[in-house]
Formats: structure tokens, sequence, C-alpha cells
């Protein structure tokens, strides 16, 4: 129903063989949301293998149903996100399309913070999409300080 909001589509999907599907299962966490016996809601926790990049996970593939939206399902489901990351990283980060003020204001909500713009990030058809890009920092690294944005004067 959204599909310029993911960064691949259901025909690429539908090609793979179930052991791609099975491969990348095994590197990341999958939560569902549910309510009463329905699965309404889905998100995936992924942490990098490389070592340099263990410090900081991905929340990717973000979806709640049309009935759940209003719900509380989808901040639900970031929250869990956040429990299951605390106490492992030092950081979330997420990608989300510019245009989905709805999910840009949830992840604010939950204390995730833009910190830059993927150019045309997406690409569907003849149209280009950003992304923003955020991050929720869980503890903040000893010694580390936020980098100052350049000035527009860059460009």
């Amino acid at each position: 129903m959204h599909p310029y909001a993911y960064g691949s589509t259901v025909e690429a999907e539908g090609t793979e063989p179930l052991a791609y599907f099975e491969r990348r299962l095994a590197s990341m966490e999958v939560l569902l949301g549910s309510i009463g016996d329905q699965p309404m809601g889905i998100v995936r926790l992924s942490i990098p293998t490389f070592v340099t990049e263990r410090h900081k996970c991905m929340l990717t593939g973000m979806y709640v149903r049309a009935a759940a939206r209003g719900t509380g399902l989808a901040s639900g489901l970031v929250d869990a996100v956040v429990e299951r990351a605390r106490g492992r990283v030092i950081l979330i980060e997420l990608s989300v399309v510019t245009t989905n003020e709805r999910a840009r204001r949830l992840y604010e909500r939950h204390g995730f913070e833009i910190y830059g713009i993927d150019p045309c990030a997406l690409k569907h058809g003849d149209l280009y999409f950003d992304e923003y890009q955020m991050t929720r920092f869980l503890e903040r690294p000893p010694g580390w300080t936020a980098p100052k944005p350049p000035s527009a004067a860059w460009r």
C-alpha cells in the first residue's frame, strides 16, 4: 500500500528463493505487534556484523496496518525496539521518507532526531524520494560531542 516508503518492491522480493529470506532473517530481530489475536504491525531491529559498527542498530521495515493506526501500536513497536536495543548498543538509526510526516513525528516523540537528509534515497519508476536520517542515543559516549552542522554557505 505504501511502496514509496520502502527500499524494495513486492516484484523484486517475490523473485527471491526462500533461502534468501532465511539468511536475511538470521541477521535481524523481527517484532510483531498485535491487537487481540490479529497481527497488525511489524518492525525490524538489525545490528551490523562489522565489529566497528556493532555499537549501533537500525530500526527498519516499520509498518502498521491502517486499521491499527492511532491505537498506540506503532508507539509500542518503537518502544519495543528501544528496549531490545538498550544495553546492547548506544544508538538506534532509522530512515524515513521526508513526505511521511506522521512517521517522522512518531519517531521524534520517541527521542529520534534528524541528523541529515539522503537526497534521492529511493526511486520508484521515474519518482525519487528523499529520506531523513534519524538517530536516538541510548547513552552518550564519554567525551563525545555532537558535530556542528555545516553552514548553508557550503553549498
